[in-house]
């Protein structure tokens, strides 16, 4: 086998393995499609690149038929490329997604590296108190009720640089916000388009916000259960 051979089969088995953990990741961690707007795309390309550049480009370096430490070379290619995969892997599950947060006019993407173990034992909402591992959890934003709300919401914000949106500490079922989410939302088309005939519309829209990006996240008209997120 010639050395440009062992780097292409390297090559072919690392595409392989970032296209499997892809298939995975996306459609656990980011449903709806929140994979457009939460950052998580070029953090696969950058784990790609990684394992093609400690991997295929290594073998093709080190490898020469007949070698005596051919196969030590191999394995010290093989291990730092496992290393890469696992700083890769690391920095995915530090950013996915773990609450997406509605209020009255939008919603929010928190990940997990946004939220400080603090506040998740102050959380009150059922699941919010920990993180979740697969699905982000849908919840609601409660509203502050008192003057002492906006004025702890506003120390807090002051302090720590952090909104109620990233602290579970206001966070309430999401049943409990549908009502002001489905007098607010936006009837639309299935991409998130206004609806030409805003009664008989079957979705309706809001704005959806993450650190990466923004776009509109499409619900079901009936049950405001998320569909899909556009963006433009």
């Amino acid at each position: 086998m010639t050395r440009w051979k062992a780097a292409a089969l390297h090559a072919l088995a690392s595409l392989v393995l970032v296209a499997a953990i892809a298939a995975i990741v996306l459609p656990l961690w980011h449903p709806w499609g929140l994979y457009r707007i939460t950052g998580v795309l070029p953090l696969l390309g950058l784990l790609l690149g990684a394992q093609l550049i400690a991997g295929p480009l290594l073998t093709l370096v080190v490898f020469r038929p007949g070698k005596k430490s051919l196969r030590l070379d191999l394995a010290v290619v093989c291990l730092l490329q496992l290393v890469f995969l696992g700083f890769g892997l690391h920095l995915l599950w530090q950013t996915r997604p773990v609450f997406v947060v509605a209020s009255d006019m939008r919603l929010a993407v928190v990940l997990a590296n946004e939220v400080e173990p603090s506040d998740l034992a102050r959380a009150s909402a059922p699941g919010g108190s920990h993180l979740p591992h697969g699905a982000p959890l849908l919840v609601g934003l409660r509203p502050g009720t008192a003057r002492t709300d906006h004025a702890s919401a506003l120390a807090a914000f002051l302090d720590t640089g952090m909104d109620q949106e990233r602290n579970p500490a206001w966070y309430v079922p999401y049943a409990q916000v549908v009502p002001r989410l489905a007098f607010n939302a936006a009837p639309s088309t299935a991409d998130g388009h206004p609806a030409a005939t805003p009664a008989d519309a079957p979705f309706r829209s809001l704005p959806i916000v993450a650190r990466h990006g923004a776009g509109r996240l499409v619900l079901d008209a009936g049950s405001l259960q998320p569909v899909r997120v556009v963006t433009y």
